[in-house]
């Protein structure tokens, strides 16, 4: 019975529509994007190669239409290395949704292996405020 719960509860998770769920906070590292949803809005992120130290990573970061980008950072995990900024280079609208082009660079520390979380703080035409998490890491040490 225990078992039949587990296979149960497993695809009920797996099937699910994802657009109903509430995650507000993914894991990049697999797949270089990354998908959140809340209360029907969705936002991607999308780095477009390898993260790298000490060198500059382009991203788009993917939002409704009526949500606009209020503020967004990369900070470390597990060492403070400060807020790094996020620059956006350009905006464009595509099929309801605003894209942005970004880019950011991440410094080196005596860490090798870095956990990184980038924030989105955004707004919508209500003047709701919204925050989203982006995880990701850097390995100096890893074999390419």
């Amino acid at each position: 019975m225990l078992v039949f719960a587990a296979v149960v509860g497993v695809l009920i998770n797996y099937t699910d529509s994802p657009s109903i769920k509430s995650i507000k906070q993914c894991n990049i590292d697999l797949t270089q994007e990354c998908v959140v949803f809340d209360n029907g809005q969705q936002i991607s992120v999308r780095f477009l190669q390898e993260i790298e130290l000490e060198e500059e990573s382009l991203l788009t970061i993917t939002v409704p239409k009526n949500t606009k980008i209020k503020k967004m950072w990369v900070q470390g995990i597990n060492m403070y290395m400060g807020r790094n900024a996020v620059l956006t280079d350009s905006i464009y609208a595509e099929e309801g949704e605003q894209i942005y082009n970004a880019r950011l660079f991440l410094g080196a520390c005596s860490e090798p292996a870095m956990r990184w979380q980038l924030i989105i703080q955004t707004t919508d035409d209500n003047q709701a405020e919204q925050s989203w998490f982006f995880n990701f890491s850097t390995d100096r040490n890893r074999k390419n």
